[in-house]
């Protein structure tokens, strides 16, 4: 996802995926900061798939209020470095 205004100097970028820990843990990992640059990075972990999906979700409508623009089919919402 992209969030590009070239007024106020704004180029970003914000990446989401569901990872899984080896101890079968579900998370949400997410990459952000300013097109290329090598940003920021955060991962939340949930006892559930159903709950990482959730949060995931939250985030991404987030994202979509504040104005980022990207595909938004779910295999879409990931990082590829």
């Amino acid at each position: 996802m992209t969030r590009v205004d070239p007024e106020v100097n704004m180029n970003r970028f914000y990446c989401v995926q569901l990872t899984k820990s080896l101890f079968g843990e579900f998370g949400v990992e997410r990459r952000w900061g300013r097109s290329g640059a090598r940003g920021r990075l955060r991962l939340d972990w949930y006892a559930s798939l159903s709950e990482a999906k959730e949060a995931m979700s939250k985030l991404i409508k987030q994202k979509l209020k504040k104005g980022y623009t990207g595909e938004t089919e779910l295999a879409c919402w990931s990082c590829s470095g």
